[in-house]
């Protein structure tokens, strides 16, 4: 008895199969895929949603989300950025994308992706430093529900003044937990040990006005212009001529050649050190011109400048503890080329918020906000396997 019903059950479910194959639209059909075509859906469709958690992140001064893959080019070498490989970020501290490229290929704007995701934005330069080869946009990370830190992988594509894609840059951006007391900007050692392999490096500098919004960018290799006049007399000439005016009986140098020309600086490099003793040590490097009263043909009005790269080594002391959200120092020395001293530029404390890799100074008061960003160089660093993922461990 128990046979008959199994083979009556059976008989049903083949009638009942061959019922549904007969009268199925096999163009219709959901066929189920195997288990690692399942597996690369799944995993492809996580990736998207997480790129796009990540991309939705970001924040600039201005831009537009668009739908869809961002316009294909090819990696051309032709454009550079500010970071070789990865840019460090602090959450909800502005940042730089700084996109250095040829004067005859100005960028308009840079559409940037997250690798994976749906959509992508259009973002319009926000300053052209004066040299008219770097563009600079500015960004801002805000993670809200992802959990810090993380990667971002993301394609950075400058387009011209016709919307032309020039080139694409892949970068990481890297989110770090600040104050996580795994690392603070403390080394051990002091100036006696005259080690540099893991300083802050300067990246950039920001004003803020008093709604947060950057007035002006200061950067390594940023160069400034200014006009100046200049006054000189020509050879075999009554130069200068002192002149009395009749009416005010007031008399003034007169000269015969005048011209206007312009001068520049720039700070091209700059790294602290903060040891665990107290002490710092800080060397800039920054370059000028200025007039070569010697060599400028003042009779035809054809100038000629000298350029000037200072490099000055500062030494002094600092209040900061690990945990501190304040830093106070104060430079007792200072080392350049000139005999009295007399160069570089000041540096102050103020409040700071840091990571391994990154480190904020600000200073100031609300409408003269001054914000220093540095990143960490390591020298040294030890890569390990943990749940089957390398990453790399640096040292604190």
């Amino acid at each position: 008895m128990t046979s008959m019903r199994w083979l009556s059950t059976t008989r049903v479910a083949v009638l009942a199969i061959l019922f549904l194959f007969c009268c199925s639209d096999p163009a219709e059909d959901e066929i189920t895929p195997p288990k690692n075509e399942q597996e690369e859906k799944k995993k492809e469709e996580t990736s998207q949603v997480d790129a796009d958690a990540a991309l939705k992140t970001f924040s600039f001064t201005s831009a537009k989300q668009m739908t869809g893959a961002v316009p294909a080019v090819v990696n051309s070498s032709l454009l550079k950025t500010n970071s070789r490989d990865t840019v460090y970020v602090l959450p909800e501290i502005k940042n730089l994308i700084r996109i250095s490229h040829p004067e005859s290929r100005p960028v308009k704007g840079i559409y940037l992706a997250v690798t994976g995701s749906t959509f992508y934005y259009d973002i319009p330069i926000d300053q052209e430093e004066e040299s008219d080869t770097v563009s600079v946009i500015l960004f801002e990370i805000e993670p809200e529900n992802i959990e810090v830190p993380y990667d971002i992988p993301v394609d950075i594509t400058a387009y011209d003044d016709n919307g032309q894609p020039i080139d694409i840059l892949e970068r990481i951006i890297t989110v770090e937990k600040p104050n996580n007391n795994v690392c603070d900007i403390l080394d051990d050692g002091d100036t006696a040990t005259n080690d540099w392999s893991r300083t802050w490096q300067w990246r950039w500098t920001t004003l803020l006005d008093q709604n947060d919004q950057p007035v002006r960018i200061h950067a390594p290799g940023m160069m400034y212009y200014s006009a100046q006049t200049h006054s000189g007399c020509c050879e075999n000439t009554v130069c200068p001529a002192y002149i009395v005016d009749p009416n005010t009986k007031i008399g003034k140098w007169v000269y015969d050649s005048e011209f206007t020309v312009d001068t520049y600086y720039g700070i091209v490099y700059e790294e602290f050190k903060f040891y665990k003793n107290g002490t710092f040590a800080r060397t800039t490097i920054e370059r000028q011109s200025a007039l070569d009263a010697d060599g400028t043909d003042w009779c035809h009005g054809v100038p000629a400048l000298k350029d000037y790269i200072d490099h000055v080594d500062y030494f002094g002391t600092h209040d900061y503890s690990p945990g501190d959200t304040q830093i106070r120092y104060a430079t007792l020395r200072s080392v350049c080329a000139d005999p009295l001293g007399l160069c570089g530029y000041g540096s102050r404390g103020g409040q700071v918020t840091s990571s391994c890799h990154a480190m904020i100074i600000t200073a100031g008061v609300e409408g003269q906000k001054e914000v220093r960003m540095y990143t960490r160089n390591y020298g040294n660093a030890v890569i390990v396997e943990e749940d089957g993922v390398t990453k790399t461990i640096w040292k604190d």
